[in-house]
């Protein structure tokens, strides 16, 4: 399941369990946040519905109305928290694809050439092929992000290194640069899915890289 699909579900029903979906949340940090916020406003929405009745002295026209008035405001509460979660997909992708490179930290540090053999592994199962040289690649592995295994690299520039993720599919509109966790970093539309490139510090020209993997990435009729 994407992250998009489970919001979706949660939104519709923030007290929903079910196998899948416990398993991506399990995996997904941003998700789990989500859902805490939902079942929280929820939860809001059903004290107020089980208020017990107003005084005597309230009109009867307001006594009536009041709880659900207060109810209906929860609600567009609730929905306020679901649009800011859907509205901007690229915003939550940039969060999971920085969550995914922290959970390396190991790959910033690489700087041993990795041989022919390994890079085409780490592409092989996305359907990809890329026109740079092993030598300027120090980190490749297949990793498992928003349910497909994905290439994640780090390549070595003039300026330092820049993580890599290509990601066949998850599909932008345009292009969304982003800043968090001290790093900066792009994610690109590209034909067959997306590019997210990554540098700590901002030494890099992120700008360049991606231009030139944009060139550089082969999409391929068979992928897994």
């Amino acid at each position: 399941m994407s992250c998009e699909q489970v919001r979706l579900q949660i939104g519709a029903d923030p007290g929903r369990s079910a196998p899948e979906l416990e398993q991506h949340l399990q995996e997904c940090e941003f998700c789990r946040q989500f859902r805490a916020e939902m079942r929280i406003l929820d939860a809001k929405i059903r004290r107020v519905l089980d208020q017990p009745p107003v005084s005597a002295g309230m009109p009867r026209f307001t006594a009536r109305w009041r709880p659900w008035a207060l109810a209906a405001s929860v609600l567009l509460a609730m929905v306020a928290v679901l649009g800011m979660w859907l509205l901007r997909p690229s915003d939550t992708l940039a969060r999971e694809v920085v969550a995914h490179v922290q959970e390396e930290p190991e790959s910033w540090l690489a700087r041993q050439q990795v041989d022919a053999q390994s890079i085409d592994e780490a592409l092989r199962g996305a359907g990809v092929k890329l026109g740079i040289t092993s030598d300027r690649i120090t980190y490749a592995q297949s990793c498992w992000f928003r349910g497909h295994y994905v290439p994640h690299l780090v390549v070595q520039t003039a300026q330092g290194p820049v993580t890599v993720m290509i990601l066949r599919n998850q599909h932008v509109s345009a292009r969304r640069a982003f800043q968090e966790q001290g790093m900066s970093g792009v994610i690109v539309p590209a034909s067959q899915g997306s590019i997210a490139v990554l540098t700590q510090g901002g030494g890099a020209n992120i700008d360049a890289v991606t231009a030139q993997l944009q060139q550089d990435v082969r999409w391929l009729p068979d992928a897994h």
